[in-house]
Parts: C-alpha cells; sequence; structure tokens
C-alpha cells in the first residue's frame, strides 16, 4: 500500500500510527516491522532490504541468511531464497519517502528496487510493504492488482485539527489555548488541517517574540493551498536564533538520526561557545526537531531538512561543503574496525564515503571505499562497490585516488562482469602504480591482469604477472593476496602443462599454510595441488589432494569453491577408470555451481559429464550435457563455449551415425589450456581410434 500526497499532508505520521496499531499487543499480525527511510542512510536498495529482512528474524538464524548474501548468487535468486527462507512468518517493511526514489513517471530507482518490488509480489512468502511517497509508485501493469493507491488529499478533520493545535501549546506560550472556538476552526481549515503546518504556525507564534502576532495574523498572508506549509516551514526557519540554525543546519547535512554528540562535534570547530544541547532542546520545544528518547537521536522532518540543506552556502567557513567535510570525520570516529562479519558492519565506511562526495572530497573518498571493497566484492556486494567507484570516476584530481578507483572499479569488474572492461582498468591501474611506485596497488592490479588472462588462455603473460604479484605480496606482507596469487599461478602452470612447476608452486602454498594455519591457504594449496597432478596424471594424488581441498574450503566457510573442486575429483575418478563415480561427482559439481550461481563451474562439469558419458556410449545424453554445457559458458565468455559447442556437435553427428572425429578434434584443441576439463588428448585418442576403425572397415573386402 502507498500513502501519496503533497507534503507535509501527514503521510509518514498516518504510516506511524497504523504501524503502532499493527504492533501493538496482543494479536500483532506480525512478526516483525521494520523502517526504511531514504533519509536515514540515504538510497534504498536491494541490499537494505535483505538485511532489514534479516535483522528481523532469530539470532540464531542471521548467520545462514548473512552467508546467502556472501555468495556469488545474482541479487534476484538472494533476495528470493532470502523471502523462502522466512517460511511464512509475515513481515511488514516500511519505506518512507520513497519520492526521492522515483523517476518523474513514478517508477522506481534505481533498477534493484524494482526488482524489490517485482519479487515481493510473486511471492507469497514475501514481506507486505508500505510506502508513503509525495508522488505514487507507478508499477509494471503485471504487479498492480497487488497494490494500492491512498491518496491523502485533505488533513485531519476539523476536530481533531482544533485538538492537536491545542496540544502543541500546552501551557499557553502561543496564546492558542486562549483563543475562542471558532478562531481555532477557521485556523485549521486555513491550512486544511495539514498536521505540519499546524506544528509550524504555533512554532512560528512562539518564536516572534517580538510582534506576539496571533493566530489570525500568522495566517492573514499565506499563499495557495499547494505553498502552505513551504511559506509556513521558511518562516519558523527565519525566526529562529544563530544557535539554534546552525543546529538545525547540521541535522540537515547528517540527513539522519544522530546523538547530540555528532552535532556538537560539527559545531565545535566554528563555534566553540555554541550549546547544541541547548540549541536541540529548544528546536525539539518549537517542533523544529524530533527526538527519539529512547536512543536519543535527534532529526529533521524531510521538509525542514531540505530547505535548510539548500539555503546552505557553497564557500565560506560555514558552508555546504566544510559541513560534509566536517559530517564525514564524525563517521570516521564511528568506524568499526576489522574484522567484520558482514556488509552491515561497514554502515560508517559508507556513510563517511556518502559525505566526502557531496562534499566534493572525492580523492579521500577513494580511499574510504579502497579500504572496504575487497571485503563487500567477497561478501556479495559488489553491484554496491561498482557504483561507489563510478560516483568517483573522472572526478578524483590526485593520481594516488585515482589509482585507487582504478583499481577498486577494475576488481569489481573482475568479479561481476565485464572481463574486457576489468582488463582494460587494470592495464592502466599497473602503469599508473608502477609510475607512482604504489606496490601494494600494483599487486593487485596484477594479480586480477593475471588472473584475466588466465582465463582468456594468454598464459604466458598470466604466468609473469601471478608472479611478480605474489613476490610483491609476500615483501608486503599480505599473506591473503600472496596465496590467492600462488595459486592462480599454480593453477596456469597446469594449464601450460607444465606439472613440475605448477606442483612446485603448490608446494610453496603448502608451506604457506603450515606458516600461518590458515584454512584458506590450505585449501588453494590442496586445490592447485590436485589439478598439477592432472597435468602428470597421478590420479590417485588428485582424489587425495581433492579430498584435502574440500574439507579445508567447508573449514573456510567458502562454498562458491566446493564446485571447482569436486569437478577436480570428478576428473580423478575418470583417470582411474571409476565412470560411475565420476558421473556422481559432476553432477554434484554442477549443483553447486548452480547453487552459487556460478555458470563456469555449471559449464565445466557438464562438459566432463558429457565426455563420461561418451565413454559408456550413451551418446545422446554426451550430446545433451555438452549442449546444456555451451550455454553455461555462454554466460560467461571465453572460448570453452566452442569447446563444448564442438563436443555437443561431435556427439550428436556419431548419435546419428554421421563422422564424430572433425568434432571430437576441433573439441580438443579448443579444450586444450584448461585442466579443469577433460584431457584434450583423451578426445585426440578417441577421435584416432574411430578413425582407425573407420579405416579397418573401409578395407575389408
Amino acid at each position: 500500500m502507498t500513502l501519496h500526497g503533497r507534503r507535509g499532508v501527514g503521510k509518514s505520521a498516518l504510516g506511524a500510527k497504523v504501524v503502532d496499531a499493527l504492533s501493538a499487543p496482543p494479536g500483532s499480525p506480525y512478526q516483525g516491522i521494520a523502517n526504511l527511510s531514504t533519509r536515514d542512510f540515504g538510497t534504498i536498495t536491494l541490499e537494505r532490504v535483505f538485511f532489514a529482512c534479516v535483522d528481523l528474524v532469530a539470532a540464531r538464524d542471521r548467520p545462514e541468511l548473512e552467508a546467502l548474501w556472501a555468495g556469488q548468487r545474482s541479487d534476484r535468486e538472494k533476495l528470493a531464497r532470502l523471502f523462502a527462507a522466512l517460511r511464512g512468518a509475515r513481515y511488514l517493511l516500511v519505506l518512507d519517502n520513497l519520492e526521492d526514489q522515483l523517476s518523474p513517471e513514478g517508477h522506481p530507482a534505481p533498477s534493484d528496487l524494482e526488482a524489490v518490488f517485482d519479487i515481493a509480489f510473486r511471492m507469497r512468502e514475501a514481506p507486505q510493504f508500505l510506502v508513503t511517497s509525495q508522488v505514487p509508485v507507478l508499477f509494471d501493469p503485471a504487479l498492480r492488482p497487488f497494490h494500492r493507491n491512498v491518496h491523502l488529499v485533505e488533513g485531519l478533520p476539523v476536530d481533531d485539527s482544533v485538538q492537536l493545535l491545542l496540544e502543541l501549546d500546552p501551557t499557553g506560550e502561543a496564546g492558542v489555548r486562549n483563543a475562542d472556538r471558532e478562531t481555532l476552526e477557521w485556523a485549521v481549515r486555513r491550512v486544511h488541517g495539514v498536521p505540519r503546518a499546524l506544528e509550524l504556525v504555533v512554532s512560528t507564534i512562539m518564536k516572534d517574540v517580538l510582534n506576539i502576532p496571533s493566530l489570525l495574523e500568522v495566517l492573514a498572508d499565506l499563499p495557495s493551498k499547494s505553498e502552505i506549509v513551504d511559506s509556513l516551514a521558511q518562516k519558523s526557519l527565519d525566526l529562529l536564533t544563530d544557535e539554534e540554525r546552525r543546529a538545525l543546519d547540521v541535522l540537515a547535512v547528517f540527513g539522519e538520526p544522530v546523538p547530540r554528540e555528532a552535532v556538537s562535534f560539527v559545531i565545535e570547530p566554528f563555534f566553540p561557545r555554541d550549546d547544541a544541547q541547548r540549541a536541540l532542546a529548544r528546536l525539539v520545544q518549537l517542533h523544529m526537531a524530533m527526538v527519539d528518547r529512547a536512543s536519543r537521536r535527534f532529526r529533521l522532518l524531510p521538509l525542514d531538512a531540505d530547505l535548510a540543506y539548500g539555503q546552505l552556502r557553497d564557500g565560506g567557513p560555514w558552508s555546504r561543503q566544510s559541513l560534509e567535510r566536517r559530517v564525514a570525520s564524525w563517521y570516521a570516529r564511528q568506524r568499526r574496525p576489522a574484522p567484520w562479519r558482514s556488509v552491515t558492519d561497514l554502515t560508517e565506511y559508507r556513510q563517511e564515503f556518502e559525505h566526502r562526495v557531496r562534499a566534493g572530497d572525492f580523492d579521500n573518498a577513494a580511499f574510504v571505499v579502497g579500504e572496504i571493497e575487497e571485503f563487500m566484492v567477497w561478501h556479495g556486494s559488489t553491484r554496491s562497490v561498482v557504483g561507489m567507484h563510478l560516483a568517483l570516476l573522472g572526478r578524483t584530481t590526485s593520481a594516488p585516488a585515482r589509482l585507487a578507483n582504478l583499481v577498486g572499479l577494475g576488481l569489481a569488474r573482475h568479479v561481476g562482469g565485464p572481463a574486457d572492461e576489468a582488463l582494460e582498468l587494470m592495464t592502466e591501474a599497473r602503469d599508473l602504480a608502477a609510475e607512482l611506485g604504489e606496490r601494494r596497488q600494483l599487486a593487485r592490479a596484477l594479480f586480477t591482469l593475471g588472473d584475466l588472462h588466465r582465463s582468456q588462455r594468454q598464459l604466458e603473460a598470466a604466468a609473469r604477472e601471478l608472479d611478480e604479484a605474489a613476490r610483491l605480496a609476500r615483501t608486503l606482507g599480505d599473506q591473503y593476496l600472496e596465496s590467492h596469487s600462488l595459486m592462480c599461478l599454480s593453477l596456469t602452470y597446469s594449464y601450460m602443462g607444465d606439472g613440475p612447476n605448477a606442483l612446485a608452486v603448490a608446494e610453496r602454498l603448502h608451506d604457506l599454510a603450515v606458516a600461518t594455519g590458515d584454512p584458506m591457504t590450505r585449501a588453494r594449496a590442496a586445490d592447485a595441488k590436485s589439478l598439477a597432478c592432472i597435468v602428470v596424471k597421478r590420479w590417485d594424488d588428485v582424489l587425495s589432494a581433492v579430498g584435502q581441498s574440500l574439507d579445508a574450503y567447508a573449514e573456510a566457510g567458502v562454498p562458491e569453491a566446493l564446485g571447482y573442486a569436486t569437478n577436480v575429483q570428478g576428473l580423478g575418478h575418470l583417470g582411474l577408470g571409476q565412470v560411475e563415480e565420476a558421473m556422481a561427482s559432476f553432477r554434484t559439481a554442477r549443483r553447486e555451481g548452480e547453487e552459487v550461481e556460478t555458470p563456469r563451474v555449471e559449464g565445466l562439469a557438464l562438459f566432463n559429464l558429457a565426455w563420461a558419458h561418451w565413454t559408456t556410449g550413451d551418446l545422446e545424453a554426451a550430446a545433451d550435457a555438452a549442449r546444456l554445457s555451451h550455454q553455461a559458458f555462454l554466460r560467461c565468455g571465453g572460448q570453452d563455449a566452442l569447446a563444448a559447442e564442438a563436443l555437443a556437435s561431435a556427439a550428436a553427428a556419431s548419435a546419428a551415425g554421421r563422422d564424430p572425429v572433425p568434432g571430437l578434434l576441433r573439441c580438443a584443441d579448443l579444450s586444450t589450456g584448461n585442466t579443469d576439463l577433460v584431457p584434450g588428448e583423451w578426445l585426440t585418442a578417441e577421435a584416432e581410434r574411430i578413425r582407425s576403425l573407420s579405416e579397418g572397415a573401409t578395407d575389408e573386402p
């Protein structure tokens, strides 16, 4: 349901009243209610909706849902699985002031918010939504039957408005309590019963101690209906003392509820003698600010915040930029230090980033996001990292900040695609890092370039870049980056068919794992060894190393890697002639790839499953699996899609009694250089066997 109407008509107040009624015991229809406002921590995104729901469930269920977000599934899939995990419990999400995120036509923005509604409206388990907005939300026609609009045209009825007006002047200081009933009714009709207008009327009377205006005088010269609230708000702002106005300005810049200490922190360098506590108390008394007494946090209504923020100067000591920088410094002091559990632990970093961007402090904003981007990317918030870096692209001024922006955006594009853009960004970052002597950024850029070149079979370049990245990471003491670089370097040697070097690097990884005791490094060492053992055809060692890597990945809590390792397990079984066991591993690997939305894992497992079917003579099943492999590889790119297409063609040809040899040879050529696929020599040997049989049949009389 959407409550919509002009500014100040009381949408948020009515929404709060509805929530109070729905949450009141006994018999509340909801297990939990969450409030998300565009004025509290900015844009409402799919990520914010996800974690708002997580906060509503029992504490024992949260780690599983946080792990769901950190997985490499699509955002839509994460939200759909979250709603399914709610198991029929009823939750309500209040989205307040949504007009900040609507297009002129009323469409939700950004696009992932539209996805939230699309998923929620189609799932029985999803929460319900109560939205407040100045304009109605325009949904896709297919979703409109699940939505109701309530247009608030007028404010409160006359009797309720008069009662509110009297309550706003409990001591009679504004003279409202002494007014006759006829005057009170005229006054509330004059402002159409709009609650915020009534508050501002009393505020204006109380502040103008020089003229002491009456109700009639305050309301006599008001403009048209649509501008009444704005006009009254401006009058109230004009009557504030300098001290009160400065406190109000700071609240407008924060844009969310904050404690008194935050307001004092921002004001102190400019006006050290200001009493923030006194000013805030007076603003609350004048109905210009609101306070949550439980949390002791103060905030402004959106109307007053917009007016005050819009009147801040663009230059000088007390300016929008200087206040935004000071607010950013407040959040910098509130940061939660690592280690972090989930992206919700990074709220203060992200608040600092937003205020530095608003201040035009793009260089420091780049360094702030640089501290958290890797954690965010590897914990499911790649889209957010891309958005943060795009906000800075081309706007940084110093070379180190520009480098930080390039590396961060390149990292996010490496994980979320497209790969071509990641290559371009990281190539530029590598050159700039070398020029500046920024060794850590150079190591990050080299690692990403090496991994990208490995996936594109540019193996010589990949080996050089990954070797240098590992060396740099070691000198910097960055064990995580060193282990990741060494693993990818070992895989690159395996892809090159260089078993001895692949095993040697895997052994270096093992030594690092022993030294650090890190389960992730131990998992990578065993994973790298398993692929190297495929190259040297030590099939028993393949299975032994895979078992170690699977255990260590599970201990490290990295489900995204399980599919790759299980696929290698299947290759080990094939090498030993254990076809049924191999098929079981490939099917498991495919499911694990689907679970974490990693099409590359799906493609590898299906390709190898196709070959396993071929070895049993089930050519139709082989062709079907290879076609599915081709489709999966198309979703992630690379020449593996061509190899799968060639295998499907060969299997279909053989099943139809046609010559499969050209397809097999083409597949062998295209798959060579990827040790995660069945060895190309197996396909070549099969082609030679079929060719020999064909030639023998031709020679018979």
